[in-house]
């Protein structure tokens, strides 16, 4: 089940990358 592996791996990249856009569009980069 390497499928599953990758997307495990790949969920945290994911989030960062929202948690960046949304930092940036809402939050002015505060965070």
């Amino acid at each position: 089940m390497p499928e599953a592996e990758r997307e495990v791996e790949e969920a945290p990249a994911v989030e960062e990358l929202l948690v960046e856009e949304v930092s940036i569009d809402g939050m002015c980069g505060v965070y």
